[in-house]
């Protein structure tokens, strides 16, 4: 390794001046006696010359070329090739030692950026609202597993395709889905990052119709707090006012009349007084329940309630993190409802199928009965609103209300021969 290429070239420099003046001094005593002599001193001076200066343009190039190579190496992030200085002092290793230098820092920032964008990512996968991230040929290039939520299979068999055919379009800026029914559900937005160099698209989708929920709830509360009290002011004097008759008439038709307002009065102020509990936040006590475990006990003690119905449970969830009383309370509800539908449709009893998943970051239960589906699905999650003669129209509006109180979604439809409803819980 030489030590300096500026003394290096100075030393054969001098050699060179050197080697032209004995020449000279050479060429003047022998160009008179001896041209032939001359011609060949000449000769040989005009080859040295060349050798050096080939000598002299390989050192130099190979200095740029050596730095060139890595600043390729650097413009490509590619941090396994690394310069070797071949000088120890002067300029060219100074430079040298800069480009090592600023090479060193690019990848130690490469990597801190690299360790920040992995936890990103990782946060982006824990998130449960679906995000996309297209590159700058507008192809799918990563997703979190909430993606599913919208498109049902996993990230990765969608990956390359295009923001159109994943029913997306961007109008001047603005993202939303193409479909209608996904555009009332949802609300996108997005934002520009870089990475490697390229421009990537980084898209979230909002679940509109939870904060639709909660201002839907919230206008529910209002009512059945003014509602509430009026009936409650209006039924107590009424309650009252018939017990204190009773014990006055002597008619047996009268004594029935009064017993039957004292009755209902009673009846309204109870059916009033559970509608206000939706009107209540829940004391969720949360703990890891062993779900397989649960559902069989409900699956169990329904079988008991309802001899003549069949529960077919396909459990492939291990654990979640709930409250099991409110939880079970919920799913009670929703196969009452079940057993219930199906008896309408065939009184000798029919299937329910209840299953447990896992789907994207969260754990679904599905509930699917046999009896002809929801009639008006659009009411089907209305409070007091049912289509049974008997029905108060409280069950299905608290077992939501447990669901979203647990951080999850709830959603109802009719599947091919009965209602369906899925819970999604966080995983």
């Amino acid at each position: 390794m030489k030590a300096n290429l500026e003394r290096e070239i100075q030393l054969y420099m001098l050699v060179l001046n050197s080697f032209v003046v004995m020449l000279l001094f050479v060429m003047v005593n022998f160009v008179l006696s001896s041209p032939y002599i001359a011609v060949t001193l000449s000769s040989a001076a005009f080859l040295a010359l060349q050798a050096i200066s080939r000598w002299l343009k390989k050192r130099i190039v190979g200095v740029f070329k050596r730095a060139n190579m890595q600043l390729e190496a650097m413009q490509q992030s590619d941090f396994n090739h690394q310069l070797k200085p071949h000088f120890l002092s002067g300029e060219v290793a100074e430079f040298e030692s800069r480009l090592v230098a600023l090479s060193e820092q690019l990848h130690r920032d490469k990597a801190k950026y690299n360790r920040q964008l992995f936890v990103v990512y990782q946060l982006i996968d824990k998130l449960p609202s679906p995000i996309w991230i297209f590159d700058e040929n507008d192809q799918l290039s990563y997703a979190n597993p909430a993606f599913e939520l919208i498109y049902h299979i996993p990230w990765q068999s969608a990956k390359g395709r295009t923001s159109a055919q994943l029913e997306l379009v961007n109008k001047q800026g603005e993202w939303s889905f193409i479909r209608n029914t996904l555009r009332n559900n949802w609300t996108l937005n997005s934002s520009e990052f870089f990475d490697e160099g390229q421009r990537h698209h980084l898209i979230i989708a909002t679940d509109i119709r939870k904060a639709l929920r909660h201002q839907e709830l919230a206008a529910w509360q209002r009512l059945l707090r003014v509602i509430g009290h009026e009936i409650h002011n209006s039924l107590s004097p009424i309650s009252s006012l018939a017990q204190s008759l009773k014990a006055k008439v002597t008619q047996p038709r009268d004594h029935n009349a009064l017993t039957v307002i004292e009755q209902r009065s009673a009846h309204i102020q109870q059916f009033v007084s559970r509608y206000n509990q939706i009107a209540k936040p829940l004391d969720l006590r949360r703990e890891k329940v062993v779900l397989y475990d649960l559902l069989m006990s409900i699956k169990k003690l329904c079988s008991e309630m309802y001899d003549d119905q069949h529960i077919d449970l396909d459990c492939s969830v291990r654990h979640c993190y709930c409250d099991p009383q409110l939880l079970e309370q919920a799913l009670i509800n929703l196969l009452k409802n079940a057993f219930e539908a199906n008896l309408t449709q065939h009184p000798t009893g029919r299937l329910v199928q209840l299953s447990a998943v896992y789907q994207a970051a969260h754990i679904v239960i599905s509930i699917a009965d046999q009896g002809g589906g929801f009639v008006n699905i659009d009411n089907a999650m209305t409070p007091f609103y049912s289509t049974k003669s008997s029905g108060q129209g409280i069950g299905i509006t608290l077992s939501r209300q447990i669901v979203e109180q647990h951080g999850g979604s709830f959603s109802v439809s009719n599947g091919l021969h009965g209602a369906e409803i899925k819970i999604a819980l966080p995983n």
